[in-house]
């Protein structure tokens, strides 16, 4: 029994002495370590530059379109030489398509003229006007409604010969005939975008005003806008709102072209027209700065070898320019970062124990989650 009792006591020693030098081991190898990455410096910021919305008005006034009454161009020169001859003559013919003719007007200034015979205008083969005039004279020639006709008018400007074997020649300038009709008026207007306003576009409104009792609304009012549609209705209100799309109107830099028109026998009066442009703008300071100070646990893990010092942040563009400096010691970098997690690495002894992570932007933006860390690299 004793000697039973001798195995079992020298097993058990055996045993706890071999469970005391396992937990020595453990306990110095955990001691021992250093962890594979370590923060250094954190903050956020939310949203800096303080965007706010700026505005800019364009009006383009009261005005017609649809049916009315007005001058219409039926032909214009800027130089004609009327001539007529024994053997050879040269005319101006216009042929004009009236709807509702009331009068009509030819005007022109002399420039030259060689021979004795007149000048004259018909009118649907009725000769109106006949005179010799002078180098220099202008002359405003008035055909009355009763020289006109609803359908195709013929009106004919030339030169007689100044006798039986006589020729004469006129040079005219500005030489232009208009016509009193009933017409179809559409405006045509432009208006300026620049690029900063398309860069950070908000929305763009059209608003007028249509007095009911002075419109004949039988068809639609269409608006265009750089030839695409934005607005087509027939029923509107007295005060209307057009919103424009920057990519259905293709809104771009320079100047934009907007055309207001009907058809059939629609009339539609549009008062105080016009255009408001918002955009985003920034007021506030985005200089940002992330305090950096390292304790001796910190600086210890830094100065290792085998270390790689990272910057990262979320930056989110809500306006303006997207370039962004940061610097950090001797370490100075400008960049475009993307919209969403950013990270770049730190060069070796870039900064010191006590420095600050300075951000400067001139746009406006969001920056959060800014994490200055430093991680084991396995050596090269």
């Amino acid at each position: 029994m004793g000697e039973r009792f001798g195995v079992v006591l020298a097993i058990g020693l055996t045993f706890f002495g071999l469970m005391m030098i396992a937990g020595q081991d453990l306990n110095l190898e955990i001691g021992g370590s250093q962890p594979d990455n370590m923060l250094l410096a954190a903050e956020s910021f939310g949203e800096i530059g303080g965007a706010t919305t700026d505005i800019r008005t364009v009006n383009f006034g009261t005005f017609n379109i649809g049916e009315g009454r007005g001058q219409i161009q039926a032909y214009q020169s800027d130089e004609e030489r009327l001539s007529n001859s024994l053997f050879s003559g040269n005319t101006v013919t216009v042929l004009y398509n009236g709807t509702q003719p009331t009068g009509s007007q030819v005007s022109f200034e002399v420039l030259g003229k060689e021979g004795s015979g007149a000048l004259y205008v018909k009118a649907n083969g009725e000769k109106i006007f006949e005179n010799q005039l002078v180098t220099s004279a202008t002359e405003e020639i008035q055909i009355d409604r009763s020289n006109l006709k609803t359908g195709i008018n013929k009106i004919e400007i030339g030169v007689n010969k100044g006798g039986l074997l006589g020729s004469t020649e006129y040079l005219l300038e500005d030489l232009e005939v208009t016509v009193e009709d009933r017409k179809f008026n559409d405006h045509v207007d432009n208006f300026q975008m620049y690029q900063y306003e398309l860069k950070d576009f908000r929305e763009a409104n059209l608003t007028f005003n249509i007095p009911t009792d002075s419109s004949v609304i039988t068809s639609p009012l269409d608006i265009e806008v750089n030839d695409n549609t934005v607005f087509s209705r027939q029923s509107v209100r007295s005060e209307q709102q057009v919103s424009l799309s920057r990519s259905e109107a293709e809104l771009r830099p320079g100047y934009n072209t907007i055309e207001f028109k009907t058809n059939a026998d629609a009339k539609y009066t549009l008062e105080n027209t016009q255009l408001t442009v918002r955009y985003l703008g920034t007021t506030e300071d985005t200089n940002r700065n992330v305090s950096v100070s390292l304790n001796d646990t910190q600086e210890n893990y830094i100065n290792r070898e085998n270390t790689q010092e990272t910057l990262s942040f979320d930056y989110q563009l809500l306006s303006g320019d997207k370039n962004l400096e940061i610097m950090l010691g001797s370490f100075n970098t400008t960049l475009s970062p993307i919209n969403g997690r950013n990270s770049l690495d730190i060069p070796e002894g870039s900064f010191d124990d006590e420095d600050n992570i300075q951000f400067r932007g001139s746009g406006s933006f969001s920056l959060n989650n800014v994490r200055l860390g430093s991680r084991e690299v396995e050596e090269s």
